[in-house]
């Protein structure tokens, strides 16, 4: 049915559909400006023609709450006063002030980029809570001389300088395969977050953190670790020795024991035991092997270009091939130098007497190396 409404010079017409024509208004033809109901007065919906379509307007729904209506925007079934199913765009302000009729009121500024809201007395911003999530500089310890594809684990760090409660984001990244974990006290015994490589958003603010990683498979190389903690990032650097045994004392899985750096800063090494003994499980057995630096001569010394030389190994090399005594014809051996020559040991041939520097640095670490006999 048609309704013709005249009245002070406006004409409105308008189309009544019922309930079960509500999945044709919605979508369905129309032309020309006009407006489409469906349900009855206690709930319905309006629908505009929009030319070549009827779209919902809005909807009414006064049966079931106690005072007054929900009416929802683009919303068949409002379930507020005001349901909007979708977004919503608030104006900035048009000067009207905040009393207690306004509470609640909503509005745009434009200034901050954000919303006001209507305290009963004043405009406020609504602005999302900031807390402190930048934590001071942990300071964690670099490690140096490890041996090869060795876990290293690092110091325990406490972190503050944060707000209590604020969460932020941990992680770490850089060589070796690189975690972390979090803790409540320092000696770890309390973890709240497991090793883990992955980024974690957490409250950080009084507890604990350690790194761990795997060094360098190759010699004298350093691995960088990186852990952040919102806004802040700290490094951990774990190296590894000359040696790709190390520290001085360790025994190598050849058998050999690392001994340091020679004044070259080459790595050195030496036996277990010295010449002439072994290596039963727990100490060295047997009798020692004295060999003379010359030909065991008193007299026909031969001065050799060797003296006080920094490098052991070409010294050895010079002296196993340097006669040892003028006085007796023929090859005499210097025999130190020809017995470490010859030496086969522990898969090794490159033996050599060590050079007045490298000695010094061998007697250095004789508590380490152990087994080490010393006259004076």
């Amino acid at each position: 049915m048609k309704r013709i409404l005249l009245g002070m010079g406006l004409l409105v017409v308008g189309v009544s559909l019922s309930s079960m024509a509500l999945a044709q208004a919605e979508g369905g033809a129309c032309s020309g400006d006009k407006k489409a109901y469906s349900g009855d007065g206690a709930a319905h919906t309006e629908f505009t023609c929009n030319g070549s379509e009827y779209r919902r307007t809005f909807s009414v729904d006064s049966t079931t709450p106690a005072n007054g209506s929900f009416i929802g925007v683009n919303e068949e079934a409002p379930k507020a006063p005001l349901h909007i199913g979708g977004e919503a765009i608030i104006g900035e302000t048009t000067g009207l002030g905040c009393d207690a009729d306004r509470k609640g009121g909503l509005r745009w500024n434009d200034s901050e980029s954000t919303i006001e809201m209507c305290d009963g007395t004043e405009w406020r911003l609504i602005m999302a809570e900031t807390c402190d999530n930048a934590p001071a500089f942990p300071a964690f310890e670099d490690q140096t001389n490890l041996a090869t594809s060795t876990l290293a684990t690092s110091n325990i760090v406490y972190l503050t300088g944060m707000d209590a409660g604020c969460s932020a984001s941990a992680g770490v990244g850089g060589d070796g395969s690189p975690e972390f974990r979090i803790c409540s006290d320092s000696s770890c015994s309390s973890v709240d977050l497991s090793w883990t490589a992955s980024n974690t958003s957490m409250a950080l603010e009084g507890k604990y953190v350690q790194l761990r990683a795997t060094s360098s498979a190759s010699v004298a190389t350093a691995h960088t670790v990186t852990f952040t903690a919102g806004s802040v990032s700290s490094d951990w650097v774990i190296s590894t020795g000359m040696s790709g045994c190390a520290p001085e004392g360790t025994v190598c899985a050849d058998g050999t024991v690392y001994a340091g750096l020679s004044g070259a800063a080459t790595p050195m090494y030496v036996t277990r035991c010295d010449s002439g003994q072994t290596w039963n499980g727990t100490s060295c057995t047997g009798s020692r092997l004295y060999l003379s630096w010359n030909n065991g001569n008193s007299t026909g010394y031969v001065d050799t270009p060797v003296a006080n030389s920094a490098d052991g190994q070409s010294m050895t090399t010079i002296l196993a091939a340097t006669d040892a005594d003028s006085s007796i014809a023929g090859f005499q051996p210097h025999q130190a130098a020809v017995y470490c020559e010859n030496l086969s040991l522990h898969g090794h041939n490159d033996w050599y007497l060590p050079s007045w520097n490298e000695l010094s640095t061998i007697s250095a670490n004789r508590v380490a190396i152990g087994n080490f006999a010393r006259a004076c």
